[in-house]
């Protein structure tokens, strides 16, 4: 019931009166998948899609970050984390990606955000300096995959993906 109600505040949040087909049905099959693979149109809702259920497995009593969501580029991270910031989830927030200091990150870091926004080049600069524990990450969120291919990301995500499910 509070997942409901913690959904349904969330909407509020947004201004966003009820769920599209799509959004429903990824609700729906990601109470019964642990694997599952999204392919939507632009504009059709996919953030939320993957943000709620996410959300309604987070454990506010864990201190170290549980979900990760890569991303190929600093605009869609800072989008992702505005919507999440909008949402007032309660759960800390951080957006890791090329462009700004690093050690901004790093001091964030410190007292690690339940969810983590990245690309893939600022996530394996973390991991490489050992900034960040992935240890209890329970929900990792690859958006617009193809994208980070096209960009030749591959090698690492393919090294964050193995820090993942360690």
């Amino acid at each position: 019931m509070n997942e409901i109600n913690n959904t349904n505040a969330y909407l509020r949040n947004l201004k966003i009166k009820e769920l599209n087909d799509m959004q429903l049905a990824t609700i729906a099959a990601a109470g019964t998948h642990h694997d599952m693979i999204l392919l939507s149109n632009t504009g059709s809702g996919k953030t939320l899609a993957f943000l709620l259920p996410m959300l309604a497995t987070l454990k506010a009593d864990i201190n170290l970050a549980q979900a990760l969501i890569l991303v190929p580029s600093r605009e869609l991270a800072l989008q992702i984390e505005a919507v999440l910031k909008q949402m007032q989830t309660g759960f800390k927030v951080l957006a890791c990606y090329g462009g700004h200091k690093r050690e901004i990150e790093e001091n964030s870091l410190i007292e690690p955000p339940a969810i983590i926004i990245a690309t893939a080049g600022r996530m394996t600069d973390h991991i490489r300096r050992k900034n960040i524990d992935l240890s209890e990450i329970q929900y990792l969120i690859l958006d617009e995959f193809d994208k980070s291919l096209e960009l030749g990301f591959w090698k690492k995500c393919s090294l964050l993906l193995k820090h993942c499910l360690q």
